[in-house]
Formats: structure tokens, C-alpha cells, sequence
């Protein structure tokens, strides 16, 4: 069996109408896979039912190294202490690498 690959997973949750301005701040940190799920719940801002578009959140997951990473978890800092309301969570995780090391 292949060695796995250690990276991070950090997960994103944030209201639907920040969706863009997420995807365009990764874009600009040269992050281009993630996944984007439409998510309702509540917390402390409240019921987010989905019923409208700005009563819904979003669920980004992105798989990315520690140092992208950080360069990535500065420009949330930023824009949560300008008040977007964004949920950042990291994981250690292990991935089975699609493709196997070059020799």
C-alpha cells in the first residue's frame, strides 16, 4: 500500500451570500479544489432555514498543506475581524494519494 499523504482539511461555514468572496480569496492564494455544500442549522446568529438565499449557509471544505494553510487562514482572520460571519475549522487528516510517488 502506497504511504498516505498527511494535509489538513479546513471547513468553512459561512452564509451563502460570502460563497464568491471565499472562492475568490482562495483563488488568490492559488487553492482551486474544494467542495461547496448548501447547509442549513442554527447558532448563535440564528435559524438558517434555506428557505431564502439569504437565509442559507454554505460548507466549504478544502484539503490543502500547512503552509498554504495559514497564508489561507490569514485572509479569513482578516475578513472575520471586519465581521463576516465565517466558522473556520482545522483537521488533521491522511489521504490515500491518488497517484502513486515517482521514483
Amino acid at each position: 500500500m502506497r504511504a498516505l499523504e498527511q494535509k489538513k482539511m479546513l471547513t468553512l461555514i459561512a452564509p451563502s451570500e460570502l460563497q464568491r468572496l471565499i472562492l475568490e480569496t482562495l483563488s488568490r492564494r492559488g487553492i482551486g479544489g474544494y467542495t461547496v455544500v448548501p447547509a442549513t442549522g442554527a447558532g448563535a446568529s440564528g435559524i438558517q432555514s434555506g428557505m431564502l438565499f439569504s437565509d442559507s449557509n454554505v460548507v466549504i471544505y478544502i484539503i490543502l498543506s500547512e503552509p498554504r494553510l495559514l497564508s489561507v487562514l490569514e485572509d479569513l482572520d482578516d475578513m472575520m475581524q471586519r465581521g463576516y460571519r465565517i466558522k473556520a475549522i482545522i483537521q488533521d487528516i491522511a489521504l490515500l494519494p491518488r497517484k502513486p510517488e515517482s521514483r
